[in-house]
């Protein structure tokens, strides 16, 4: 687990996945650009890098269709909440070319990405590696949107909201990379979410059956469907740091089981307070929503008595200010 698997070779390309928070701010484009370029150097490896929309985006487009139209086709409306990720990719694509490095802007119908099922929810089936084959054949990078994929019919469909991962680690999977680099605005897998906890702990290797308990309590960590994937095609998850973030991150795996609080917020003003111990049932706890930090906090206290209670905390999240891009 602390490294590429058996056969890793020089042209086993990169995957390396930028969720939303990247791109808050337009200068984001440029630091994934140049640490992009940084890797391909310094591997000598062709790069797939997908992306999700600018933080806030899909959110926002989901919003205006509401007010729109509150009960829109279901085609339509996977082509409008897919649209943010095409936006990225053609804007890092750019910025690509602008520091020096030729990539190919690849579209739902060239990730290989085959799913079937409803439009906003389709389950996928399988990735082809044969399209991005050729397009690193072509050009050392291709830039990949997060999310969608096409039927056998060649109809575009969105794998859900928050499927980035799960796009990235089928394409690791298919292209033979033995690790999917998955960047996000917190240091890796942590006992809790640092935003809530700041004395929450990264983990530095975990089990994938620990994230996946993670995920389906709540955690916004990689997507239990993602997680599913990657165990099942043998691909090592790496979750990173944004750059120029320090932290080695924690890599997901055949690796121990360990504790966590989990925090979901309810609709009906309440918030659920899960603790998952390395072995046994989750226990739950409701508290208001607005308590829920300060119980998160003595539920972490509980796994880890000596965690340290000074640490700093997390700076909030922040849309984009670009998030409204595509509205009008």
């Amino acid at each position: 687990m602390t490294g590429p698997a058996a056969g890793d070779g020089p042209r086993t390309p990169l995957v390396l996945k930028f969720g939303g928070s990247a791109f808050a701010e337009l200068e984001g484009f440029t630091r994934v650009a140049r640490y992009v370029a940084d890797r391909a150097a310094d591997s000598g490896r062709p790069v797939v890098v997908v992306v999700s929309a600018m933080s806030g985006t899909t959110g926002r487009l989901k919003e205006t269709l509401e007010r729109l139209a509150p009960d829109p086709p279901p085609e339509a409306a996977a082509m409008l909440l897919t649209s943010g990720e095409t936006v990225s990719v053609a804007l890092l694509t750019a910025v690509l070319d602008m520091v020096g490095l030729r990539a190919s802007p690849v579209a739902a119908a060239g990730t290989g990405l085959l799913a079937e099922g409803p439009p906003q929810h389709a389950a996928l089936l399988r990735a082809d590696p044969a399209p991005l084959t050729a397009a690193l054949a072509a050009r050392p990078v291709a830039v990949v949107p997060g999310g969608p994929a096409v039927t056998a019919a060649g109809r575009s469909v969105m794998l859900g909201r928050n499927s980035s991962d799960l796009s990235a680690v089928a394409l690791a999977g298919a292209l033979s990379a033995p690790v999917c680099e998955l960047f996000s605005d917190v240091p890796g897998i942590c006992t809790a979410d640092p935003y809530l906890v700041p004395a929450a702990r990264t983990l530095e290797h975990v089990a994938y059956e620990t994230v996946r308990r993670m995920s389906h309590h709540g955690a916004k960590v990689v997507h239990t469907r993602a997680v599913d994937w990657a165990e099942r095609h043998g691909v090592l998850l790496h979750c990173r740091p944004l750059p120029p973030g320090g932290g080695a991150g924690t890599v997901v795996g055949q690796g121990p089981p360990a504790p966590a609080v989990v925090v979901s917020a309810r609709d009906d003003g309440l918030a659920r307070i899960t603790t998952l111990r390395e072995d046994g049932p989750a226990e739950h706890t409701l508290v208001p929503a607005a308590d829920a930090a300060d119980r998160a906090r003595r539920a972490h206290r509980e796994l880890f008595p000596d965690a340290a209670e000074d640490a700093p905390p997390v700076p909030p999240k922040a849309r984009s200010a670009y998030s409204d891009v595509l509205i009008t």
